[in-house]
């Protein structure tokens, strides 16, 4: 099979496990990406062209700001270019529908009279403007298939076509690292990895900690607009020297706090704007054998299965709860550790999603292919 996939993620070599995963299925990829991209830590990158382990990777001149990729325009004419030399037996544009590359990849798809994939990470309805709307239900019927990031991004892409051969399927998955001996500590010690603004929810954690009976510490990963606001309400709580403010760090960095968590805590809540739609924490913690305590606020739920506890929205007596219970039960977040790694080995790592892609492929293209 030889497969072209769109998106801005494989700028960054970084994200082409899955990729490479599909190379050595037997899949010949060329991964089509902006010639520019720019670094977690906002350093501008330019993108080489070559082969990564199997993956044949392609620049595709764009324009706009590479810190905004979903809204970068690309070169029609170089994206068509590489679609038609290559001569592939299907397409898979990993770009929202409403995108300017989704509508160039399905397109010359189409013309091809090959498969076109979209995939979408967008969970809550939104307004478009009157191009946007236009070229989202234009790609979304051109589609051969759709995949969704979690599943409710999937039941808002297939609304107006539920026949529509479709699956639920993160973007990105994770290669579950060889386990560090855990750091002996006392206590109950938590983590919080994410964005410090209202919708990641660590106000509300906060006020769970305050009611729990027993030796406790949190380490506070991330940083944002909202964090003198936070060391204020530590501060009033009377929690503040429990609390670790490590701001933000590298990947590399984080792997190293994992084995000094019992769990790690993602209290997010959904707003009219923003919901949880990937939950990477979650899988980096689970991958690490860290249990996860969340809300079921967007995709948490799917993720972690029984990896953790999943609690509701803005329950602080809930959340509460199950903090004590993973401390009075100590054994308990390595049982949640250990069923979460397995489930990302099961479910999520970057083999598990290639071999779930290329079976969805296979559904959509002729047995010769």
């Amino acid at each position: 099979m030889r497969a072209v996939v769109v998106s801005h993620l494989y700028a960054d070599p970084a994200n082409r496990a899955k990729l490479r995963a599909l190379a050595g299925l037997g899949v010949t990829v060329t991964a089509l990406v902006p010639d520019r991209w720019t670094t977690s830590e906002g350093v501008s990158q330019s993108t080489g062209a070559g082969d990564d382990a199997g993956v044949q990777v392609t620049p595709i001149p764009v324009s706009g700001r590479a810190t905004d990729p979903a809204r970068l325009q690309w070169s029609g004419a170089s994206l068509r270019r590489a679609i038609n030399d290559f001569q592939p037996n299907l397409v898979h544009v990993e770009e929202e529908p409403w995108s300017q590359p989704a509508a160039l990849g399905l397109r010359t798809a189409r013309r091809l009279g090959v498969p076109g994939v979209l995939s979408t990470a967008e969970s809550l309805p939104r307004s478009y403007t009157l191009g946007q709307r236009f070229r989202r239900e234009r790609n979304l019927r051109l589609a051969a298939g759709v995949i969704g990031s979690n599943n409710l991004a999937l039941a808002l892409a297939i609304k107006r076509r539920p026949t529509v051969p479709h699956l639920s399927l993160p973007n990105l998955g994770v290669t579950p690292p060889a386990l560090s001996p855990r750091v002996a500590h006392t206590g109950l010690s938590i983590g919080f990895v994410g964005r410090l603004v209202p919708e990641r929810g660590l106000d509300l954690l906060f006020r769970s900690c305050v009611g729990l009976a027993g030796k406790w510490t949190l380490m506070v990963v991330g940083t944002g607009p909202s964090q003198e606001e936070l060391e204020g309400l530590a501060q009033r709580l009377g929690i503040a020297a429990r609390i670790t403010w490590a701001g933000a760090l590298p990947r590399a960095a984080v792997d190293q706090i994992w084995p000094q968590l019992d769990c790690v805590v993602l209290p997010s809540r959904t707003t009219q704007r923003w919901v949880m739609t990937v939950g990477r924490a979650a899988i980096h913690a689970m991958a690490h054998g860290v249990a996860v305590v969340g809300t079921d606020s967007g995709a948490l739920r799917e993720l972690v299965g029984n990896g953790g506890r999943i609690v509701p929205e803005e329950d602080v007596p809930a959340l509460t709860a199950a903090l004590q219970e993973l401390y009075a039960d100590r054994s308990l977040s390595e049982r949640l550790g250990a069923a979460g790694r397995r489930r990302v080995m099961e479910e999520f790592s970057d083999a598990a999603l290639a071999g779930k892609m290329l079976a969805f492929w296979r559904t959509l293209i002729p047995a010769t292919a």
